[in-house]
């Protein structure tokens, strides 16, 4: 797996450009692709958003997938070292063991650790191995390619960086897909005289492009309130780095040593 550089077509009421970025000015919404996403969009509190709120006050932003991948290498990981190393006292057992807690650091990097977490003063994104935060105040634009993108200011006489969300990724083969259904659903309405419901139209759509949308609504509502400039900070996640490097370190020095 690798890893975007410290790393989708814009779906309904996505504040963003169909195309991969370039830098632009404040987020704007598309009026012509109105759909809910957020209070100020018609979200409605009875139906359930794609995204979680922290017991700080924190919203997280992230897709399911990855999770349950994680535990699922954790169950399989157990499984192998105890097999392995409870029958096995070898020094191939040791470095078996070495090199799936290797594994195991770059599955967590992966597909645990990264999220993007948004609160009154901007957006938190975790990356694999880097961790950028950016207040409101300095979020140029929010795009949606292969996944969603932050256009970033930096300091003086520096371009703004765009932030590729390891953790919101979406497939533009599953957007094309999900476009066909909600066109498909709609020529139906059209021949039933059905209006569908808000709940069957947010069950069509792609969760990271509602996700997108939601940022992009809240960068727009904190402008509006007057969010002080801001700058990328950007810093390395050393935490997932000893997870992966340690245990290679530690198969390295074995197999070095027979």
């Amino acid at each position: 797996m690798s890893s975007p550089q410290d790393e989708p077509e814009a779906g309904p009421d996505v504040p963003v450009p169909l195309a991969m970025p370039e830098p632009a000015g404040p987020v704007r919404p598309r009026q012509d692709q109105a759909a809910p996403a957020g209070q100020a969009s018609g979200w409605r509190p009875s139906l359930q958003p794609p995204w979680k709120s922290a017991a700080d006050g924190r919203t997280v932003f992230r897709r399911g997938t990855p999770f349950v991948v994680w535990w699922i290498w954790v169950i399989i990981t157990a499984y192998a070292i105890v097999q392995v190393l409870v029958a096995d006292h070898d020094y191939f057992s040791l470095e078996l063991t070495a090199g799936l807690l290797a594994v195991t650091g770059l599955v967590y990097a992966c597909a645990l650790r990264p999220r993007v977490s948004a609160d009154d003063g901007g957006i938190h994104v975790c990356n694999p191995y880097r961790d950028h935060r950016i207040g409101w105040g300095g979020l140029n634009a929010v795009y949606l390619g292969d996944s969603v993108e932050l256009s970033c200011a930096r300091s003086a006489q520096k371009k703004d960086k765009t932030i590729y969300c390891w953790a919101l990724y979406s497939s533009r083969s599953g957007r094309v897909r999900s476009q066909l259904r909600t066109e498909r659903h709609a020529k139906m309405s059209r021949v039933t005289r059905r209006a569908p419901t808000a709940a069957e139209q947010l069950a069509r759509q792609d969760a990271v492009q509602l996700m997108a949308a939601e940022l992009g609504r809240r960068s727009t509502d904190a402008r509006q309130r007057g969010a002080p400039a801001a700058v990328l900070e950007s810093a390395w996640a050393w935490l997932p780095l000893g997870c992966l490097l340690v245990p290679a370190a530690a198969l390295l020095a074995l197999v070095l040593a027979r």
